[in-house]
């Protein structure tokens, strides 16, 4: 779910004995620094008391795909989330995360910006999912995993322009 929150820049609501705050979910999950074991900004004391999505024109429009090693549960090996916002077939806005490539979801809203205004097409998708992944740096043992990426970006935007799935 976090791949689709950070797709679609929910705001996290937190109490705590400080009292109440918001933390955009793009700064939500920490970066691994001198403190490892701290996956995200919340106090020792807080707790999620909700999350708030903004109202946008996603809603006919956005899907998630999860690609993992079997059917039962699994972390995901690459997750994709995608949302547009379409106007006679050209994309008007979009949103786009991908998972399993970082330490917390990842967005790059330069790649977002270079599909606004264009057409709905594969071609299209595909050199979004090329500037996405342009600095990717596979290792030995995963990487395939930016070829899987690829696919998903791509998958995912093709299925949101038609309609939407999950996965």
């Amino acid at each position: 779910m976090c791949v689709a929150l950070a797709a679609l820049d929910a705001v996290v609501h937190v109490e705590g004995r400080a009292g109440k705050r918001t933390i955009e979910f793009a700064d939500f999950h920490r970066l691994p620094g001198d403190e490892p074991q701290r996956d995200n900004l919340l106090a020792a004391d807080e707790l999620i008391t909700a999350i708030e999505l903004p109202a946008e024109s996603f809603a006919s429009h956005s899907a998630y795909l999860k690609i993992r090693d079997r059917a039962s549960y699994a972390f995901a090996l690459i997750s994709a989330a995608a949302a547009l916002s379409l106007e006679n077939g050209v994309v008007r806005d979009v949103r786009l995360a991908l998972g399993g490539v970082a330490h917390k979801p990842w967005r790059d809203k330069e790649v977002e910006r270079l599909l606004i205004g264009k057409p709905v097409t594969r071609e299209n998708f595909a050199a979004a999912a090329d500037a996405m992944l342009k600095d990717a740096q596979p290792l030995a043992q995963n990487g395939f995993k930016v070829r899987l990426a690829r696919r998903a970006i791509i998958r995912a935007l093709s299925d949101a322009a038609t309609g939407g799935s999950a996965q």
